[in-house]
């Protein structure tokens, strides 16, 4: 490995006789890539902080526009269908709790399961219908991590995408070179005609 970076670096910056000008072009663009590469981390970062702000500034109001209530579960609670490749299972339960307007009940998902007569926590709106629970900081956090992640993983898929296409364009012009050795070779080797002595 350590070998392989100096043969890089010796051919980008230094004039080695086994180094061909395509060499030394893909040394340094590679090279600028990966500056690219680690220079990509600041923008991303800026984005991640971004949607930090706004993530949080939507979770204040959603947290203010909402506020929750202790209820009654009036049977267990069951485990809802859902897809077998779901990370966790939801649970349903028939509860009733008492508002300001009476009393309420309704079927509602609840967080892990209960008893008929548990005490359940619920979320409910301005409106005072069931709403799910307030996303908090870490929710945020998590969401401007997942957006930083994303916006590095795009430029770099853009600097690989361009290392690909250097690549490729690279190769083709060896393959001409190596074509015109050969029949250079050919041409003055080996029992040819055309060469003079």
């Amino acid at each position: 490995m350590t070998t392989a970076v100096r043969w890089w670096i010796a051919s980008a910056f230094a004039r080695t006789p086994l180094a061909r000008r395509s060499d030394r072009i893909q040394a340094r663009a590679l090279i600028l890539a990966l500056a690219l590469m680690v220079m990509a981390i600041y923008p991303a970062t800026l984005v991640s902080e971004q949607t930090y702000t706004t993530r949080a500034q939507s979770i204040a109001a959603e947290a203010s526009a909402s506020h929750s209530v202790e209820a009654t579960a009036l049977a267990n609670s069951t485990a809802a269908p859902s897809p077998s490749e779901a990370p966790s299972t939801t649970f349903l339960a028939r509860v009733r709790w008492t508002a300001r307007d009476g009393v309420h009940e309704t079927t509602t998902k609840v967080e892990k399961p209960v008893k008929a007569g548990e005490q359940v926590r619920i979320w409910l709106d301005d409106q005072g219908k069931i709403t799910g629970a307030p996303r908090n900081d870490t929710d945020a956090r998590i969401d401007s991590f997942g957006v930083a992640v994303f916006a590095w993983l795009a430029i770099a898929a853009v600097v690989g995408a361009m290392m690909a296409g250097l690549r490729s364009a690279l190769r083709r012009t060896r393959d001409r070179e190596w074509d015109r050795g050969l029949q250079e070779l050919a041409g003055y080797g080996g029992g040819s005609t055309t060469r003079t002595p």
